[in-house]
């Protein structure tokens, strides 16, 4: 898959639209209906994937299923049972989660897919599958993946059968003056129904390994999938907000202060840039606060941080003078009709707060002599 973003855009301008100019381009631009599956992207953006998303939306949860799987000629009937778990909400791609585990009254084996969809450049979402399996179900249950190693498909929706076709993902270009390697003559394939209704189908499977399932259909939901509070807000778009305590978005809540006011917010699923007034006592305490928190993170998960000295921690809560800072506003999702600017800030000091091993985190740019900030964070 290419982990292409689509339609980036920066702009820089002299000229600041009204409010409500700002709220018509927005509306102008975005599709309802994928604005409704999570991301904000042009109506130019291909609908034929929509389908696809809801019924992988809709499948969450656990199901029973009848299947075969194969080994040579011999072919071995079993039940057992089908979690699935995510949605197309949330995080730089949309993933979900499949696991299906045998004998349904006493699981021994299982197979983990996840399949994840990703925004490419021609319109359209490319669509990869990781499956890992068949392994034992104890290790399926893991949070962490199991350590057989995994085969990635890359898939093809055709949605007027409601069908996505997984083929193996083609290994890179051999080096120069690297001896020809002969292709595999033959390679796994597999087909995957998705029903409105949320039901999985695997079928016209080929080349599988010896334990692999090669056909496979939910008969029944068994279980409804965990809810998810109504209280979370997961805010796409422009957005303006009196004060910081008003958003109820936990990305957005994790970097930016509950006392801001006057915010303007351009948000997607990747990140987010803010601008807003805040006191230099709040943003201190503010930025204290992040630091604090970061210490209590990492110690409960030190892998997931990049790892500060106090003395790196010290010199990150003073910052480093930058003068004139002019806020280039952009997203990875939205197309504007018009330029979009924010106040420049005239005597910036840039503050970085702490950084998650995915490059997660967030970056403020703050003019003491106003009372204003800008920052950009990132999710991913």
């Amino acid at each position: 898959m290419r982990h292409v973003i689509a339609i980036a855009t920066m702009f820089i301008c002299t000229v600041v639209p009204s409010r409500q100019a700002a709220a018509q381009t927005l509306q102008s631009q975005v599709s309802a209906d994928w604005k409704a599956l999570g991301w904000t992207l042009p109506e130019s953006f291909s609908p034929d994937q929509i389908a696809l998303f809801k019924g992988l939306n809709a499948a969450s949860g656990t199901w029973s299923f009848e299947a075969e799987t194969v080994d040579g000629d011999a072919v071995t009937a079993l039940m057992g049972n089908l979690v699935t778990k995510g949605s197309s909400q949330g995080g730089m791609a949309s993933a979900w989660n499949l696991i299906w585990s045998w004998p349904a009254e006493n699981p021994q084996h299982a197979i983990v897919e996840n399949v994840v969809a990703m925004p490419e450049k021609n319109e359209r979402f490319g669509l990869m599958l990781i499956r890992f399996g068949p392994v034992k179900y104890s290790e399926a249950q893991l949070k962490q993946k199991p350590k057989a190693p995994p085969i990635i498909f890359m898939g093809q929706w055709d949605a007027e059968k409601q069908t996505v076709s997984w083929t193996p993902r083609r290994l890179p270009g051999k080096k120069v003056n690297q001896p020809d390697t002969p292709a595999p003559a033959t390679a796994a394939a597999f087909q995957m129904v998705v029903a409105p209704s949320g039901k999985i189908s695997i079928r016209n499977s080929e080349n599988l390994p010896a334990g692999q399932i090669s056909t496979a259909r939910a008969t029944a939901r068994t279980g409804e999938a965990p809810q998810v509070s109504e209280e979370l807000e997961y805010l796409t778009g422009m957005h303006r907000f009196h004060k910081g305590s008003e958003i109820s978005d936990p990305r957005v809540m994790r970097y930016l202060p509950a006392e801001a006011t006057d915010i303007r917010l351009i948000s997607d699923r990747n990140g987010h840039m803010a601008h807003y007034r805040i006191s230099a006592e709040a943003f201190d305490t503010f930025l204290d606060e992040v630091w604090e928190r970061y210490r209590k993170e990492r110690d409960a998960k030190p892998k997931s941080w990049v790892d500060y000295s106090e003395e790196q921690i010290t010199a990150a809560r003073k910052g480093r003078k930058v003068g004139r800072y002019e806020p280039k506003v952009r997203s990875t999702e939205i197309t504007f009709d018009k330029p979009i600017v924010w106040e420049l800030l005239e005597n910036a000091t840039k503050y970085d707060g702490p950084r998650k091993m995915s490059a997660a985190g967030g970056t403020y740019y703050f003019d003491r002599t106003t009372g204003i900030a800008c920052q950009d964070a990132g999710y991913w």
